[in-house]
């Protein structure tokens, strides 16, 4: 306190610049609490500057308040993307996991953020957007209904896997009824009713005849999670941890997709995605900690896995620098998100699945970068403080919650004087979280202290839980 009444009054002198109160706030913390490092994993080993703390805080307080703003006071529900009038699930999902960040960081009040978590959920177990308990990808965010305006009226499976997980998370943080609405949401996703017969893998997605009708006649999505993704980790292992015996997946969809090893130039091999869009090794690791997990079925570590394919990104990205102006030594992390003309693009590189990108490559979204902290923090920091200064014709791609922003914008093209005027809610909320577990393994530890996600585990076959539990 002492300290803190210091710097104020240096502040007021204008002896102190915002930086340096920063740095210092942030030493402070780190001495009064060793809130610098993850617990109870292999990411104990990373340990950050206090500058780069400052950073890291820079970035995480600004992508809080993208999900803390942009939710509905009534129904709690957060929206798909800055400037949108529907409620994105997987978005929420993210927003439910960042409430205990808001707080644990002191952005918001421990009672502010347990009354967002029940606004939401119990919005979520009124809404009609479901079927057999997967959700529609997109809501009413006024009432957690079916909406017209999404660009996809769908219940999706994906969808609905980071929104459990979002809930489980706040669950186990505010605990009483918060944790009682996760569970019943949980509970009623019957991830067994979404398995192709003929293949055993989990549809994608279910279409109703009448989108307003998700409990009546429709029909599956012919496409199945076919292929190595952290979508697909993040469906099965949920799907297997689910609390009602009759929805659970069987241990098979472990195992019962492709999933090809290869790597980028000399580096080390790793299972890679079908787009091989930075995003697709990351979902699952926001929640679990594949660290503390082990080695799972067929003899994969999806921790070294995820962190190969970031190195190989890398690699890609620098490779690539004299052919696109976005990338560079410290501009690398490509990935999907919004591109030039309006346009989502999923943007990939060597090894992977697909034969090319869907849109024209060149753009770069910062939070790819900012996935990737946890595995290779060093590169991932220097990479964030060179796009956090940076300017494309003069405009800069950061806007600070105190200028009316949430943070980077969601993605810049350099060659084609670019820079995207909006952010989006499953960009905003990957970077923060596992931002978040890199710093302090809070996310992870409250997924890992569900005992219905600890069981799924144990079904799935991961070896190194198994012998530590």
């Amino acid at each position: 306190m002492v300290a803190a009444n210091k710097i104020v009054k240096f502040m007021e002198r204008g002896v102190v610049s915002k930086r340096y109160i920063c740095l210092l706030s942030v030493m402070s913390i780190l001495l009064a609490s060793g809130y610098c490092c993850a617990s109870g994993s292999k990411a104990d080993q990373i340990i950050f500057t206090a500058e780069d703390e400052c950073l890291l805080e820079e970035i995480s307080h600004a992508s809080f308040q993208f999900f803390w703003k942009n939710a509905h006071p009534v129904s709690g529900l957060v929206r798909d993307k800055t400037g949108s009038q529907v409620c994105s699930v997987a978005s929420l999902g993210f927003g439910l996991g960042a409430l205990p960040v808001g707080v644990e960081r002191g952005y918001v009040s421990y009672e502010a953020a347990k009354s967002r978590a029940l606004k939401s959920l119990k919005t979520l177990e009124k809404s009609n957007a479901h079927h057999d308990g997967i959700y529609c990808h997109f809501i009413d965010l006024a009432t957690g209904n079916t909406t017209p305006f999404g660009y996809e009226s769908i219940a999706s499976s994906i969808d609905t896997a980071l929104m459990v997980a979002g809930a489980i998370v706040a669950g186990e943080y505010f605990g009483e009824q918060v944790r009682v609405l996760a569970e019943h949401i949980f509970s009623r996703v019957n991830w067994q009713s979404f398995v192709n017969p003929e293949n055993g893998q989990v549809y994608m997605a279910w279409k109703a005849d009448d989108s307003n009708r998700m409990d009546g006649p429709g029909r599956f999505d012919k496409q199945t999670w076919d292929w190595y993704t952290d979508e697909t980790l993040l469906i099965v292992l949920l799907g297997q941890a689910s609390p009602v015996p009759e929805h659970r997946l069987g241990p098979e969809t472990m195992t019962n997709w492709v999933r090809r090893v290869g790597k980028y130039k000399d580096g080390e091999p790793f299972v890679y995605t079908y787009s091989g869009a930075l995003f697709t090794y990351m979902f699952a690791h926001c929640f679990y900690d594949f660290q503390s997990m082990g080695v799972g079925p067929l003899g994969v570590d999806w921790f070294e896995n995820t962190r190969n394919a970031v190195k190989a990104n890398r690699d890609w990205c620098r490779d690539h620098s004299s052919e696109f102006a976005s990338y560079g030594e410290n501009r690398w992390g490509i990935t999907a998100g919004s591109g030039p003309n309006d346009e989502y693009i999923v943007l990939g590189h060597e090894p992977r699945g697909a034969e090319q990108d869907q849109g024209r490559p060149g753009t770069l979204h910062p939070y790819g970068a900012g996935m990737s902290v946890p595995f290779i923090p060093d590169d991932a920091v220097k990479a964030l403080r060179a796009m956090r200064n940076l300017k494309v014709d003069g405009k800069a791609i950061w806007k600070s919650p105190e200028e009316g922003g949430y943070g980077f914008w969601d993605g810049f093209n350099i060659d084609q004087h670019w820079i995207s005027d909006h952010v989006i809610g499953i960009a905003q909320g990957p970077m923060l979280l596992l931002i978040e577990n890199a710093r302090s393994g809070l996310i992870w530890k409250l997924m890992m202290q569900n005992q219905h996600v600890l069981a799924g585990i144990k079904r799935a076959g991961f070896n190194g839980f198994t012998k530590q539990n």
